[in-house]
């Protein structure tokens, strides 16, 4: 079943936003690449692109935020974080690095500060959910907040580099720090330990 108008709005409005950003996606582009009337954005988001573009970013905060639970209830936190990692590595060279995190387009957004507090929003989101992980691990919470915190702040930057340079080294480069970082912060899986042997 196709899908309605607003569900049309919404996705390209994030595709939009990862590939343009905020600013440079205009109401034209977003009927074009949505095939949509013009009165459909206002039927369904009444305060117009605006409103547009922060219904996007929850939903795309919504969508990574399943993928990043999921990781996290099958993973260990290190494992995970290289999950994700490995997700936008597979976004960028995929789109050939045309296509980055549609939150951090949004948290650049600074002439649209409901699209900003969105943005806000998602990525303590994923602070929280890493680093309660983290501290499931038998750590303290105040830490584990601060290395999760880092853990998002490192990948959307390295998201940023990867685009600019055209290259997944950046992120190759969080990839091998953080997730030893990450690993040294949780005690390893009992059953990962070598057997003893008695003499």
């Amino acid at each position: 079943m196709a899908n309605s108008p607003r569900q049309r709005l919404v996705l390209s409005a994030i595709t939009l936003m990862c590939e343009r950003g905020v600013h440079a996606t205009g109401l034209t582009d977003l009927l074009t690449h949505s095939k949509t009337a013009r009165a459909s954005i206002y039927q369904h988001f009444p305060d117009g692109k605006s409103e547009l573009m922060t219904e996007a970013t929850y939903a795309a905060g919504r969508t990574i935020s399943a993928m990043l639970e999921d990781l996290l209830a099958t993973r260990s936190p290190a494992s995970a974080i290289a999950g994700m990692i490995d997700y936008w590595k597979q976004v960028l060279t995929g789109s050939r690095y045309t296509m980055g995190c549609p939150i951090l387009a949004a948290a650049q957004a600074a002439t649209e500060p409901e699209v900003q507090v969105a943005s806000s929003a998602v990525f303590a989101t994923w602070v929280d959910k890493i680093a309660a992980a983290i501290a499931d691990q038998n750590r303290d919470p105040t830490r584990a907040r601060a290395v999760a915190s880092l853990a998002v702040s490192s990948i959307e930057g390295a998201i940023a580099q990867s685009r600019s340079a055209k290259s997944t080294q950046p992120l190759d480069d969080v990839h091998t720090v953080l997730t030893r970082l990450i690993a040294a912060e949780t005690p390893p899986d009992p059953a990962d330990r070598p057997t003893e042997h008695a003499p």
